[in-house]
């Protein structure tokens, strides 16, 4: 097996090595007091020139390092990481229907501009989504005199079947409202069974696609009492060019 010269090195000057690293450690120290010698030939043996030799080999270690920790950010790029943040009020709204509180919830955040709310349910919880559907529609009418828009709910077949909720999500995107972008959309992906949130966040994996969730409060039980205020999953890289944000 060949080893490279620098791993020899590295192991020649390692404490593991006794007798190497105290030849190592003479021969360095002879290399040091050398090139003291050299300096002070050069700029003399007064204070003045001892504190410009001390300083200069700071600012040589300094720059050593700096070059190194650049060399070290461009073989280990730090890794994507997910960060919250309260979510920014969305015209469009995608929700996966199933506890009504949680839903109104959702839809409470963001009424002062939802324009449209598109509605995911199954079959047993389609009652409740058309139920939310009457229940918002009028009361965006009474309290703001605008007309949100909630299209018949979607509902879904195969609750178990991740890939049924990601193709109802993107024909949701590939349909929006002329002038609207990805991102005047938002899609809440609490509700409804884990395959369905699986199958909304493999839908929103687009930058220009945020998602968010709907927490709960609990009590000293760990049961949900009431749900919180949206939070925006934002997944973000520090690698230049890459910024997964909304």
């Amino acid at each position: 097996m060949q080893v490279r010269f620098s791993h020899a090195a590295k192991f020649f000057f390692s404490s593991d090595a006794l007798l190497p690293f105290l030849i190592g450690a003479i021969a360095m120290a002879v290399i040091g007091n050398e090139i003291t010698q050299v300096l002070n030939n050069w700029l003399g043996s007064t204070t003045k020139a001892a504190l410009s030799i001390a300083v200069g080999a700071f600012l040589v270690l300094a720059f050593c390092v700096w070059l190194l920790m650049k060399w070290l950010s461009r073989l280990t790029p730090p890794p994507d990481e997910f960060k919250q943040k309260r979510p920014d009020r969305r015209r469009g709204l995608i929700l996966l229907v199933s506890k009504p509180e949680t839903s109104r919830k959702a839809l409470d955040f963001h009424i002062p501009t939802l324009e449209r709310c598109w509605l995911l349910c199954s079959i047993q919880s389609l009652q409740v989504a058309e139920s939310l559907r009457a229940e918002f529609q009028s009361k965006v009418q009474a309290e703001f005199q605008t007309k949100l828009h909630i299209p018949d709910p979607t509902v879904i077949n195969d609750v178990n079947n991740p890939l049924e909720f990601t193709d109802r999500v993107n024909e949701i995107y590939s349909n929006l409202p002329s002038g609207w972008g990805e991102n005047d959309v938002i899609a809440d992906y609490t509700g409804m069974t884990a395959h369905g949130s699986v199958g909304m966040a493999l839908a929103c994996l687009s930058p220009s696609r945020p998602l968010q969730y709907t927490p709960g409060k609990y009590d000293s039980a760990l049961d949900a009492i009431a749900p919180l205020d949206p939070i925006e999953i934002v997944l973000r890289s520090e690698i230049e060019g890459k910024d997964y944000s909304s």
